[in-house]
């Protein structure tokens, strides 16, 4: 008995020795001899020289974690680049399509599920998918792999695809350690922060200061009995998204100013030259503010503003928010149901 015991504690010290351990492996005309092929992240790094156009990179790891292969020279930019996750297994990095240049790390569970949600996401982009079916692939891989480090991987990505209340139940179905995470907790309260200021919400007062430093509130924007409504816009100089709505912003103001249309604009502008130049030359002819800060201000945080160009048009005889994101010729075509 004793015997038994004992070739039992072996083997199971022998599996809880090499149960962690992986191995990752690649061959391609593609991988030059002589040339070094890497693994890391965060500091977690090992390389390997390429010989015949073949390289094998091992290692023991407790927690899987994200991390690329690249393959090129020590200290100079990759030429190879592969997303893959670091976990116990043969991984193997190859093309899985001769049509795809891009290589995939396979052969392991996270980095199959990893390989195929790719492979879909490739096809949708061949057969001319929109934007709406990668949104729903990118949530459903999410939501099917949101306890583990592929669905917190992903959705790190790309959180910004999804409405507030979604981004908020992904969030709830987290382990609570992720949860806990400085960056989720951040979302978190930016996506509750967005529920605030969705249409049919009331408006959120801003008080910047204009181009002659005085304080303007968007209050007395919105209780300016000469304005219907007020579209909140946040832009800057810098931004080229910004300046290409620019044509339909002016041609809309010029339309309708005079019927009760008005704008006020929150600038995302670090220096004042640049601002008040666009301003000037791009004949912005409206109410415009700016804490001269970028990002860090308050109206940011208040209208959970996460790029720009974004904007806000409000009732005025109300105070509440009528629409969001008012993008090209649908800007002009809202006021003009609105005014006309």
């Amino acid at each position: 008995m004793k015997k038994i015991f004992a070739i039992a504690m072996a083997v199971a010290a022998l599996v809880s020795c090499t149960s962690n351990k992986y191995t990752i492996t690649g061959t391609s005309e593609e991988f030059v001899d002589g040339k070094w092929a890497f693994v890391g992240e965060k500091g977690r790094t090992d390389s390997v020289q390429i010989v015949g156009n073949s390289f094998t990179l091992k290692g023991e790891v407790e927690t899987p974690y994200a991390a690329y292969v690249t393959i090129g020279e020590p200290n100079t930019r990759p030429e190879i680049v592969v997303e893959m996750f670091v976990e116990p297994g043969n991984i193997v990095i190859k093309k899985l399509n001769p049509e795809h240049r891009s290589f995939s790390a396979v052969g392991t569970t996270l980095n199959d599920k990893q390989s195929d949600f790719n492979n879909k996401a490739w096809e949708l982009h061949q057969n001319n998918g929109s934007e709406e079916d990668y949104i729903a692939l990118q949530k459903s891989f999410i939501e099917e792999n949101i306890d583990n480090i592929l669905g917190l991987n992903a959705f790190k990505g790309s959180y910004y695809y999804f409405e507030p209340q979604q981004i908020l139940d992904m969030i709830a179905a987290m382990p609570a350690e992720a949860q806990a995470e400085e960056g989720i907790a951040k979302t978190k309260a930016n996506a509750e922060q967005a529920l605030k200021v969705q249409t049919g919400n009331p408006y959120i007062d801003i008080v910047e200061k204009d181009a002659d430093g005085k304080e303007v509130s968007l209050k007395s924007v919105i209780e300016n009995k000469a304005n219907k409504y007020v579209l909140l816009d946040f832009w800057a100089s810098w931004c080229g998204p910004c300046m290409a709505e620019v044509p339909h912003l002016t041609a809309t103001y010029k339309q309708f100013h005079k019927k009760g249309f008005e704008i006020y604009g929150v600038s995302f502008d670090r220096a004042r030259e640049p601002w008040l130049k666009a301003i000037e030359e791009k004949k912005l002819d409206w109410i415009h503010v700016s804490a001269l800060k970028m990002w860090d201000n308050q109206a940011r945080h208040d209208y959970a503003v996460s790029s720009i160009p974004a904007n806000f048009l409000i009732d005025c005889a109300t105070g509440e928010i009528i629409a969001t994101q008012l993008r090209g010729e649908e800007l002009e075509k809202k006021i003009a149901e609105l005014l006309q």
